[in-house]
C-alpha cells in the first residue's frame, strides 16, 4: 500500500477506479454498510463538533436509495474492487449540478487520492474555529473553487439540522469546468 508519513497518512497513491454502481448494488447489504461507514467515519471527524454527539451522516438505507437513483459516485482500489470513498451526485437543473458527501477512507487521505473525487459544499461553525473546515476551504479554493453564495442547510438538509450543535454557515462552492468561447 505505500509507506506511513509522520502524520500517519499513506504518501503513496494507489490506483483508484471512480464509477457509478449498478442500482442492483443497493441489494447488497454489505456495499451499502461499508459506504456508509466510510462516509460517517470521514464525517465523524470532519464535523466533530459541529453536530451533536454520535451523529451519523448517512445510513446503508440512504446509500442504497443513492445508488438506486444513480446519485452516487463510489471510489474503488482498481486491483480488487473494494469501495474506499464517494461523492453523492445530484443534478440542480440543466447545466448545474452539485457535489456532495466526499468521502474517502482514512487509510488512503493524505496522498492525493481525493483529487480524484469531487468536491462542493461546506458546513463551517460560526461560533468557533474548525481547523478541518478552514484547511477543506483553502483545499477548495486552491483547486479553482469559490464561494458562490451562502445557502441555507435547514432548507437543504432539514433532517441534520435539526441536530446541529450550533450556528453554522453553509458555504456553497462552485468551479467553472468549462471555460467560455469567446
Amino acid at each position: 500500500m505505500g509507506d506511513k508519513g509522520a502524520n500517519g497518512a499513506n504518501e503513496s497513491r494507489v490506483a483508484v477506479v471512480i464509477k457509478i454502481p449498478p442500482s442492483s448494488h443497493a441489494d447488497d447489504e454489505s456495499f451499502s454498510a461499508t459506504v456508509a461507514s466510510i462516509v460517517n467515519t470521514a464525517y465523524t471527524e470532519a464535523e466533530q463538533d459541529i453536530f451533536l454527539p454520535n451523529y451519523q451522516r448517512t445510513s446503508p438505507t440512504e446509500i442504497a436509495q443513492f445508488v438506486r437513483n444513480g446519485q452516487l459516485a463510489v471510489a474503488y482500489l482498481e486491483d480488487c474492487g473494494h469501495p474506499i470513498g464517494c461523492v453523492c451526485i445530484k443534478l440542480l437543473g440543466p447545466g448545474r449540478g452539485e457535489f456532495g458527501m466526499l468521502a474517502l477512507d482514512a487509510k488512503h487521505q493524505g496522498a492525493g487520492n481525493g483529487c480524484t473525487i469531487m468536491q462542493l459544499e461546506v458546513l463551517v461553525p460560526t461560533t468557533f474555529h474548525h481547523a478541518g473546515k478552514e484547511r477543506m476551504q483553502a483545499w477548495y479554493q486552491r483547486l479553482g473553487y469559490q464561494v458562490i453564495k451562502l445557502g441555507r442547510f435547514d432548507e437543504d438538509y432539514p433532517e441534520l439540522a435539526k441536530i446541529l450543535s450550533g450556528p453554522t454557515d453553509y458555504k456553497i462552492f462552485e468551479k467553472k469546468l468549462v471555460k467560455a468561447v469567446a
